[in-house]
């Protein structure tokens, strides 16, 4: 059985642009509002 890719039309699982970091009971934006880009190791693609 195939599933779509995460993200993807059709796909059960979505991602938001970017993630805060949990800290403390709340999410808490990078503190010099730099965020990074995650690439995944299966594809090398970001997601």
């Amino acid at each position: 059985m195939l599933h779509p890719s995460p993200g993807s039309a059709g796909s059960a699982v979505s991602f938001a642009n970017r993630y805060e970091n949990f800290i403390g009971g709340e999410w808490v934006a990078p503190v010099n509002g730099r965020y990074f880009e995650n690439i995944t190791p299966v594809t090398g693609a970001v997601f």
